[in-house]
């Protein structure tokens, strides 16, 4: 059951009334495991996930294959409705309710108002020119804590990630309220910083702004930071 749980793909779903997970373990008579499980997952499609990752998989300290199958089941005599356990409804549909928010990417905002969860990252552009840290890498902790001093007049901050590759000066701010970050985009939208007007909004969710390093790239920066090493870490136009 442990070798299974460390290696489980997606999320599997929980009892409504004890919230123990749908995880069984078949055994004989006497307690002892016959070799079989049966997992249920929240979602049908980590079904799928689970047998491809896991299926032929060696158990650990030994040569025994785990063979991984959709479950089959079968009616032993005759449907009789009558039967059937009553069950809570309203504990059912509560937990629903909570294990579909964990696949969601909204949350209610001040007012119970839904918002897409990237609604509390902000972009910047224009904050810097990315040849900058070519002469000085340690530009880029400066306008980090810079924007970080800034944002945190707003609210929480969480994270602040300068793309220092991207040509277009990208800074992106992970806020802990989306109060925060919508008195962001106000705050620096338009603003100067270093020179430089900056552009601000929020994330749209999709757009990734990191750039990958060429090998031409990573010769110069590095060729760059030794010469900055070797002339004592001095800036040139230090005083």
């Amino acid at each position: 059951k442990q070798w299974y749980q460390r290696r489980v793909r997606g999320i599997v779903a929980e009892h409504a009334e004890t919230e123990k997970k749908k995880f069984k373990m078949y055994t004989d008579g006497e307690g002892h495991f016959k070799g079989d499980a049966k997992v249920c997952y929240f979602r049908r499609e980590s079904i799928a996930i689970a047998i491809q990752m896991l299926n032929g998989v060696k158990l650990s300290g030994g040569n025994t294959k785990v063979k991984v199958e959709p479950a089959k089941f079968e009616l032993k005599g005759e449907f009789d409705p009558k039967l059937k356990p009553k069950k809570r409804n309203n504990i059912k549909k509560k937990k629903k309710n909570r294990q579909e928010n964990l696949l969601d990417w909204r949350e209610r905002a001040g007012g119970g108002e839904l918002k897409d969860k990237h609604a509390k990252i902000v972009i910047l552009h224009n904050c810097f020119d990315p040849k900058e840290f070519l002469e000085d890498a340690c530009q880029i902790t400066e306008i980090r804590d810079d924007i970080r001093e800034e944002c945190e007049k707003l609210g929480p901050t969480k994270k602040v990630i300068i793309f220092d590759r991207h040509p277009q000066g990208v800074v992106s701010v992970k806020f802990g309220t989306y109060e925060a970050a919508d008195e962001a985009v106000k705050l620096f939208q338009g603003r100067w910083f270093g020179g430089k007007q900056i552009a601000a909004a929020l994330w749209d969710g999709v757009t990734d702004y990191a750039i990958e390093e060429t090998e031409g790239e990573r010769e110069a920066r590095l060729a760059s930071w030794h010469k900055f090493i070797e002339d004592g870490g001095e800036r040139e136009n230090a005083v």
